[in-house]
């Protein structure tokens, strides 16, 4: 009698995980073999906490697996990266009206949870030229949402870090103003929450044209998120 071990299952997770991200993350590919597990981990860890919701489509595999290594990424240099108060993940099919608005939507974050159209979403890690990454400008509401206005598992340290954005986002308004053009787009100027994610967008999708422009904006970033993309292991202080 021949015995054959059970195949190990969290190596044929891993596998299928890193196959679909590797298709559309670039901040995974480049991440050393250390990161990718760590990053693995912890994507099959947030899918498996939230409770994923598809309007008007049907469920693919690939979809909860991308969004939640989207959620990853930008909380990759904290110890909480789970996001607990957002516990359900709604996904459309295309752009999309809330009820009672006029306004146009891709995404947007409300106590009901984080809402991501499913197309942008594509859009955005397909382009990395334009500073338009709806999962990651998504993410970053839902960061600041978490550590501000819910109160039950609070980052102390992001919330202490976070207090230096409001250093450069006074003069950055103000240079967009008298100078009616910035490095970010428009519409990062529309508000401080908007400033916040539109940031972070750029910070992801082109860090290097981000610490060129705005290398105050830049090191900020870095120290808030304890991550600098243009490293090889991303994380900053372990």
């Amino acid at each position: 009698m021949v015995s054959v071990n059970p195949p190990d299952t969290s190596i044929t997770i891993e596998s299928e995980y890193s196959s679909i991200i590797s298709l559309y993350i670039s901040y995974f590919n480049e991440l050393p073999d250390e990161g990718k597990k760590r990053f693995l981990e912890r994507t099959i860890h947030f899918r498996s906490i939230k409770h994923f919701s598809y309007i008007g489509m049907d469920e693919r595999r690939e979809i909860p697996i991308l969004i939640s290594a989207a959620a990853v990424q930008i909380t990759f240099g904290f110890e909480k990266y789970e996001l607990p108060f957002f516990k359900n993940i709604y996904v459309t099919p295309d752009a999309y009206q809330r009820t009672g608005e006029k306004e146009i939507f891709v995404g947007h974050v409300s106590p009901e949870g984080i809402f991501i159209s499913w197309k942008y979403f594509l859009q955005g890690y397909t382009d990395s030229t334009d500073n338009v990454n709806v999962a990651i400008h998504e993410m970053a509401h839902a960061l600041e949402h978490e550590n501000f206005i819910n109160d039950t598992d609070v980052d102390s340290s992001f919330r202490a870090e976070f207090t230096k954005f409001s250093s450069v986002s006074g003069p950055l308004f103000a240079s967009a103003v008298v100078n009616r053009r910035s490095y970010l787009r428009d519409y990062a100027f529309s508000s401080m929450q908007e400033l916040w994610a539109v940031s972070v967008e750029a910070f992801f999708e082109d860090p290097s044209g981000l610490k060129r422009s705005l290398p105050q904006l830049y090191g900020t970033l870095c120290d808030i998120l304890n991550q600098d993309p243009l490293t090889k292991d991303k994380i900053l202080v372990k």
